[in-house]
């Protein structure tokens, strides 16, 4: 056996047709035909005893052909060497090396093939024309030209392109009656083109069908032959549908007959095919190209409802063809929906592969597996003698479509050894290679973030950062964007290593580079800075500093609205991320007012996006409607907030339905979120089950792949435990913050910049819920541990954790109380007040409403140390801010105010200012009914307390009113 490979037109055929002339006439010879391997042997064998050689052209694309060679093995040998033509040696002939020991044996015999290049027996272009021209004019039967001038352009001539210039100065020759012929290469295949559409129409018109009101038109038998050359037939009934689906065709002319003449027109060679088609490959992937460019509603009506095997090939004939026409990759796109199943196992050569993944969507959900499998095909079929760098480039690209589709254990070693080509081959030619290098860093950094190892990740992106800086000192103009990518890069991973202070540096020196660059440059780098801004945003936020958040996000927005006025399918979508974005900017303000605008925007901008491109567009609408909850919950509206939470939930379900290792890690997070939205209704039964469901998934989901999703199930658990108590089943929420701590120690003693403050949070909430069951001594350690950390660390980031070390001194005030220390829980309150008084005085939108929780509380420590005077300004300012916050916010705010109104009653009536008690305590009952005739379920518990109170407060003022005590 021997594998002859190089590209379409170099003669492979050419050569194979000689070699059977030469073994002349004692030898049979086979062209085995599509789908017809696996009994061409037998049937040849049982008609002759004699030699055969078995030619198998496109042998790349045959999915039977381990079972010819099989037969050729079980042949003993005797008399029968097969000849497998192919465009390259790649995956599949390496998996044709799985089979048998005696298929193994003549795959090692063959290696890897003859390889034909473009100009393999091309001594000279002009010299091979004119051997040519005697053979084509004897066989049209003219006189060969008197002189031939041939031009060949700049490409390098094929030898088709040269056998084809040859039969066009032929053809030439015959119409102008001698003389000179001049042929340009690059035109001969639509010469040649125009010769064959002549033949078409006189054959028709010989059979009776071109022309006249009952003949076909010219344009329709050019589609009829572009038809059946993409589709094929196996069968007459096949090819009659196929004849059907070409419009044009009077109603009186029988489809049948006319698959009967386009047969006749390119009789099939012997084997399972009914239709014969256009030849050679490249003269019929122009003739296809040409007819699906200049009528693109051809492409549906001839492929809908075809047989895969119609659909494998229409495929593969337009990826060939689009690796010589730029029409025809458009129409490859245009095909590729119909055929999702069969693109990433079709059989084919590698460029056609290539050819292939060039086409597809990306990035796309439909599209992912396809990618990821022609990735791995491309990387697998690189050569074993081939340029490092090619398998190094399919490496990453396989490693990035596994990351897409959330297997990111499988796109570790990918990217490891990318690396690893890539460092070897940067210290033999760091010039060409170094670039590469820092590319595959970082990746490799993408990667270990994703499995949770963002330690790991940060020596690679540092790396690549020192790299790009070494390429920008000697080639600045070249690697200046490459070095802010980085940049950018590394402040998001100081980030998710809970390194704030150290992401701000990088974030803010990549803007520097890129605002830079779009001074210069803006058409190409104004993107790039919007994105860098829209990161310096969260940078800011993360650094507990929402101000200056607030205008890059707002500068980002303006560059991407100018950018979507011009090209709205590029940009609309970074403009729905960044008004997302937005909104959390300003809910980090306390500004839920201008919140809602932008986050209902980006979801009118997604909804139009997931209309037309819902395989792309649709998880991100899921995460939009998952913020607009948000937004409406922060507003005290949260009726409207429940509606796309549950939308939310619908999508991601159906997204993790068909791409779970992608997808139920966000159904899980959108489960949580649910349950919040039903308990602020109230409708704590069925807050728990979507709760109960996150769990699960995350459970799941850190028993595989512990290092990225153990964090996530400690939130789960963490907010779980939330939701039994706000139900009131306190026993039950206390196991599930019990394990969110217990993940969360391990957690903070690898990570502890990560993951202590997560850990501060479980500590602060585990005291409310041992409290809640009365275990206040076992209470105070974990309430006293929270506050220790978060003290250190607001040491280090004010900004950032002081909000947090207010609300754990808040709680740790009611924790010391709930133990009768009443004189030990008065400092932390104060020093809750201070903290809250000073953040209020900077963002007061934000954190008037928790200073005012805060007074309140201050109020009741000081009056349990019987220091009544003392607690009635604290008190009296909250009912205050409350006031003012809830005639601006009153669906949020109103809550909180009657709280605060009959907790300043009992003040009041502490001071033995019972009158003015009962008329505040009257107030907040009229409110708590209010609220509890929209929310019974909320309300309920709270409006009867206060009417209990307001009788006792009335009594006793009844009673002074009447001289009692």
């Amino acid at each position: 056996m021997r594998l002859l490979v190089g590209p379409g037109g170099v003669g492979k055929s050419r050569l194979a047709v000689e070699l059977g002339v030469q073994l002349g006439p004692s030898w049979g010879v086979i062209e085995v035909r599509d789908d017809a391997e696996s009994d061409a042997l037998p049937r040849w064998r049982a008609a002759h005893r004699r030699q055969v050689l078995i030619v198998v052209d496109y042998a790349e694309t045959r999915t039977e052909l381990a079972s010819l060679l099989e037969e050729v093995a079980a042949d003993g040998g005797r008399d029968t060497r097969v000849l497998l033509l192919a465009r390259s040696a790649g995956e599949w002939w390496q998996r044709l090396g799985g089979g048998s020991v005696r298929v193994r044996g003549m795959i090692a015999e063959a290696g890897q093939g003859i390889e034909l290049g473009p100009d393999e027996g091309i001594d000279s272009p002009d010299g091979e024309v004119a051997r040519a021209i005697p053979h084509f004019a004897k066989r049209v039967g003219v006189a060969s030209p008197d002189e031939v001038r041939v031009e060949f352009g700049g490409e390098r001539p094929r030898m088709l392109d040269l056998h084809a210039a040859a039969l066009v100065a032929v053809l030439h020759a015959a119409a102008s009656n001698g003389g000179q012929v001049r042929v340009q290469v690059g035109d001969v295949l639509e010469e040649l083109l125009g010769h064959e559409q002549r033949f078409w129409l006189q054959s028709a018109r010989a059979w009776g069908m071109l022309g006249g009101g009952s003949g076909l038109a010219p344009v329709t038998v050019e589609r009829l032959v572009a038809a059946g050359t993409l589709l094929g037939a196996s069968d007459e009934g096949l090819a009659t549908a196929v004849v059907a689906r070409v419009p044009g065709r009077p109603a009186s002319m029988d489809a049948a007959r006319v698959a009967v003449w386009l047969r006749e027109l390119y009789p099939p060679d012997e084997g399972h095919e009914w239709l014969g088609r256009l030849r050679p490959d490249r003269l019929a992937e122009l003739h296809v190209t040409r007819v699906l460019n200049n009528a693109p509603e051809l492409l549906d009506a001839w492929l809908a409802g075809v047989e895969e095997r119609q659909r494998r090939q229409a495929l593969v004939t337009l990826a060939r063809a689009a690796q010589d026409h730029v029409a025809a990759a458009g129409i490859l796109e245009r095909l590729l929906p119909m055929v999702v199943g069969e693109v990433g196992s079709v059989p084919a050569a590698r460029e056609t592969l290539a050819a292939l993944y060039q086409a597809l969507p990306y990035p796309s959900d439909m599209w992912a597996e396809a990618n990821a499998l022609l990735t791995r095909r491309l990387a697998d079929s690189v050569q074993p003698d081939a340029d490092p760098a090619e398998r190094a480039h399919w490496l990453a690209g396989l490693e990035v479509h596994l990351g897409e589709l959330g297997r990111h254990a499988e796109a570790l070693p990918l990217a490891e050894e990318a690396v690893t080509i890539r460092r070897e081959l940067a210290a033999t030619y760091p010039d060409r290679y170094r670039p590469d290098l820092a590319t595959a860093l970082h990746n490799l950094s993408v990667r270990f973030v994703e499995l949770g190892r963002p330690t790991d990740a940060l020596p690679r992106t540092q790396e690549a950062v020192t790299i790009r800086r070494e390429l920008v000192a000697t080639y600045p103009d070249r690697y200046r964007p490459d070095l802010a990518s980085s940049l950018h890069n590394l402040g998001v991973l100081f980030s998710h290593l809970g390194r704030p202070t150290d992401a701000l540096p990088p974030a803010e020196e990549a803007i520097t580079i890129y605002r830079e660059l779009a001074a210069t440059y803006p058409d190409r780098y104004r993107p790039d800075l919007a994105t860098a801004l829209h990161n310096l945003g969260v940078r800011f936020s993360e650094l507990g500093r929402p101000t200056d958040a607030l205008p890059p996000t707002e500068e980002a927005i303006t560059i991407y609205r100018e950018l979507a006025a011009t090209y709205p399918d590029r940009y609309r979508p970074d403009l729905a991320s960044s008004l997302t974005n937005l909104g959390v900017r300003f809910s980090d303000l306390g500004r839920p007012t201008d919140a809602q605008p932008p986050a209902e925007e980006a979801i009118t901008i997604y909804r139009e996006l997931a209309a037309t491109y819902p395989d792309r567009y649709r998880p991100d609408l899921a995460t939009a409607l998952t913020n607009l909850g948000v937004r409406f919950s922060e507003l005290g509206r949260h009726t409207e907030a429940l509606p796309p939470a549950e939308e939310a939930i619908t999508i991601r379900r159906e997204l993790a339905a068909t791409y779970p290792d992608r997808y139920r890690p966000d159904l899980a997070t959108a489960l949580t979120n649910l349950g919040v939205r039903f308990t602020e209704l109230g409708r704590h039964t069925e807050a728990l089950p979507p709760a109960e469901e996150g769990v699960t998934i995350y459970r799941e989901l850190a028993a595989t792949y512990p290092d990225r999703y153990r964090r996530d199930l400690a939130t789960a658990l963490h907010n779980l435990g939330a939701l039994f108590s706000a139900v009131g089943r306190h026993a039950e929420a206390l196991p599930p913050t019990e394990e969110a701590i217990t993940i969360r120690q391990e957690l903070a003693a690898t990570y502890p910049d990560r993951y202590r403050p997560d850990l501060a949070s479980s500590l602060h909430n585990l005291g409310i819920r041992l409290s809640q069951l009365g275990r206040h001594t076992e209470a105070m350690p974990p309430a006293e541990e929270g506050v220790t950390i978060y003290r250190e660390l607001a040491a280090t980031y004010p900004d950032r954790y002081r909000r947090d070390l207010a609300a754990s001194l808040h709680n740790l005030g009611i924790r010391l109380s709930q133990l009768g220390r009443h004189a030990e829980a008065l400092p932390p309150a104060e020093e809750a007040v201070t903290i809250r008084r000073e953040l209020a005085a900077t963002y007061p939108a934000r954190y008037r409403r928790d200073l005012a929780a805060s007074l309140i509380n201050l109020g009741i420590r000081l009056s349990e140390l019987g220091r009544h005077t003392e607690a009635l300004p604290p008190t009296e300012e909250a009912v205050t801010i409350q006031r003012e916050l809830a005639a601006t916010y009153p669906d949020r705010y109103r809550p909180d105010l009657a709280a605060s109104l009959i907790n300043l009653g009992i003040r009041l009536s502490e001071l033995g200012r019972h009158t003015e008690a009962v008329a505040l305590a009257k107030e907040g009952v009229a409110m708590y009914k209010t609220l509890n005739g929209q929310d019974p379920e909320r309300f309920q518990e709270p409006y009867a307390a206060s009417r209990e109170l307001l009788r006792l407060l009335t009594e006793m003022d009844h009673q002074q009113g009447a001289g009692g005590t």
